[in-house]
């Protein structure tokens, strides 16, 4: 079974779940369900930017979350353009040093015109 963007979803209000790991040092490397849709941009230490590469972005809100494999802090920024992007920021545990961590990523979005959450 294949599993994708386009197949994890729910005919009746068009949600969709985007589900990536990043790891790596230096070079960020993206896996899991959703990897084949996106690509990532290094944008310094800690700081890194997820872009989905489908034809159609989330048309209503999303709801992101990002969890680390290591003790620190992480902040995620969606912008919802022609495609959608996460900017996931990692630090240490003070909260203010930018700090290289692994983490998971998942955005729950909708492509339906009225859906909203």
């Amino acid at each position: 079974m294949s599993v994708g963007l386009k197949d994890v979803e729910c005919p009746q209000v068009a949600t969709a779940i985007l589900a990536v790991r990043k790891t790596g040092l230096g070079t960020p490397v993206i896996s899991g369900l959703c990897a084949a849709h996106c690509s990532v941009v290094d944008n310094g230490v800690g700081d890194y930017t997820i872009v989905v590469n489908t034809k159609r972005p989330f048309l209503q809100g999303c709801i992101a979350t990002a969890t680390l494999h290591q003790s620190g802090i992480a902040t995620i920024d969606l912008a919802n353009t022609t495609k959608l992007q996460v900017r996931v920021k990692t630090f240490a545990v003070d909260g203010t040093t930018a700090a290289e961590k692994d983490f998971d990523l998942i955005v729950l979005g909708s492509y339906s015109q009225d859906s909203t959450y």
